[in-house]
């Protein structure tokens, strides 16, 4: 990637993530990036093609770092991992959660809404792994990791672009934690 496409998508994710499709101009963008319109076309034809590419960047970035995370041999400390992860992750999320607003036709409803599988597939991990040590009771794989994802991505749209940091960050953690760790293990 080119330090100019690089310069475009981080800036455009920013906007994008605070704004959604109405506030994001290619005009305001190509200056706030530091270069020229024509630049900017250069690299993205239009709006859509763009905001294709940053989705795809972000699905991309987003895999690859909770790929890094540590592993984890209960899936409580999972459960809480991937919870601070979303939050640590505010700016990234929105930005996809917008783009699922803004681009709903290009996915699929599903029994459980418009959001891709794949969205909720870090919930699947700790559900798994919940029904593999015996800690959670897990009925609906799927509709149970959607509703998991759904909870925590209304926090983040909630807060952002606040920086949850410190004891309050934690404080929401541990709260959305035990709710959902009372749901799993409730009969």
């Amino acid at each position: 990637m080119t330090n100019s496409r690089e310069k475009i998508i981080t800036q455009a994710t920013s906007i994008f993530a605070l704004y959604g499709y109405e506030g994001l101009s290619m005009r305001a963008l190509a200056k706030k990036s530091g270069i020229t319109q024509s630049v900017l076309y250069h690299y993205f034809d239009s709006k859509t093609s763009l905001l294709d590419y940053m989705f795809d960047s972000i699905n991309a970035n987003l895999g690859n770092k909770r790929k890094q995370l540590k592993k984890l041999q209960t899936a409580s400390a999972l459960l809480r991992q991937r919870i601070e992860f979303q939050l640590d992750n505010a700016k990234d999320i929105a930005a996809i959660l917008k783009y699922y607003l803004s681009f709903r036709e290009k996915f699929q409803k599903n029994s459980y809404g418009f959001v891709p599988d794949k969205t909720s597939q870090h919930m699947v991990e700790v559900l798994k792994l919940g029904k593999l040590t015996g800690e959670f009771k897990v009925y609906n794989l799927s509709e149970q990791a959607k509703v998991m994802t759904h909870a925590v991505n209304g926090y983040i749209l909630e807060y952002f672009p606040y920086k949850l940091i410190g004891a309050e960050k934690d404080k929401l953690i541990n709260s959305i934690h035990k709710f959902l760790l009372s749901a799993l293990k409730s009969k």
